[in-house]
């Protein structure tokens, strides 16, 4: 596929402690919303195929940074030189470095489903579908993009993303009140009670910096309707029989949702799940060469 000018995008500067691998660069991404921050590999203008990861809640496309130079190596074993897969990913409207509304209401799951889709798009994804790959809420995301447009996915993953709702508590009552109110700072303490100062851990260093950065309405608003989203594994398993693959992936002690959540969306599905030991919510850092092969091998089944 050539390239032509809607790919090729401005560069950015890189947000977080992060060093850019030689193999990627940072750009934006122009849409309604504004401009989302992205990262991926050079090749991404000319790839015959090209692979969108989403972040989660508290994320960052940053996340993904760390990964991407062994899934970039993976696949290059399995291309060899003629690179024909490219990977990106993006942060969501609210997080980090991307375009943030200063508004209450601009943070409903249909705007980040709208985003999302128009990010393919934007990517290309009419004459070279997509394989989307969503973590955690990204993940939530993701399903309703294939939902919404399945035209633009060559295939679907989800990995550590619960196809419910997680289980609310007291504490998730109140925190989109209490986020609103205090600012995003407020989830950093809550994790790590710790000055805010720089951290020598770099994931730690990138929390910090995210929750700087993240606008506290983004934060509430995700937080509030992760407890109340729809099921939509009704409507993935028509896609499915209609010959979408879909990927159910997961950390064996992921402490986010229980396993019987993602077994059972692979089983409505029809799917066997990839189930990673010693892994916990975020296997791409736990176990990045076991995730990379498995998404690979996966893509090169679909």
């Amino acid at each position: 596929m050539n390239a032509s000018s809607d790919y090729r995008f401005p560069r950015v500067p890189q947000f977080g402690p992060f060093d850019t691998p030689d193999c990627l660069r940072t750009f934006g991404i122009d849409c309604s919303v504004g401009r989302l921050t992205a990262v991926g590999t050079h090749n991404l203008d000319a790839a015959e195929r090209v692979a969108v990861f989403i972040p989660g809640f508290t994320g960052s496309k940053e996340d993904f940074i760390p990964f991407f130079p062994q899934l970039w190596k993976e696949l290059g074993i399995r291309e060899g030189a003629r690179r024909t897969t490219a990977i990106m990913a993006y942060s969501q409207r609210g997080q980090a470095d991307s375009a943030a509304p200063d508004r209450r209401d601009a943070y409903a799951l249909s705007d980040f489903v709208a985003d999302g889709c128009e990010v393919l798009e934007r990517l290309g994804a009419r004459e070279r579908p997509v394989d989307l790959v969503g973590h955690s809420f990204g993940g939530v995301v993701a399903r309703r993009i294939a939902v919404r447009r399945p035209d633009l996915l060559r295939s679907l993953t989800v990995f550590d993303s619960g196809a419910r709702p997680v289980n609310s508590t007291p504490l998730f009552e109140v925190a989109p009140m209490l986020l609103r109110l205090f600012g995003s700072m407020l989830l950093y303490y809550a994790y790590r009670p710790i000055r805010d100062e720089p951290q020598p851990d770099r994931y730690a260093e990138l929390f910090r910096q995210c929750m700087h950065a993240t606008s506290k309405y983004h934060l509430a608003s995700v937080a509030g309707f992760m407890t109340k989203y729809a099921d939509v594994t009704g409507k993935l398993r028509t896609l499915r029989r209609r010959g979408l693959p879909i990927n159910i992936m997961y950390g064996e002690d992921d402490d986010v949702w229980p396993n019987s959540v993602y077994e059972h969306e692979a089983a409505m599905l029809g799917v066997e799940p990839v189930v990673f030991a010693d892994a916990a919510h975020i296997p791409t850092i736990d176990q990045p060469e076991r995730f990379a092969a498995a998404l690979a091998d996966f893509w090169h089944r679909s």
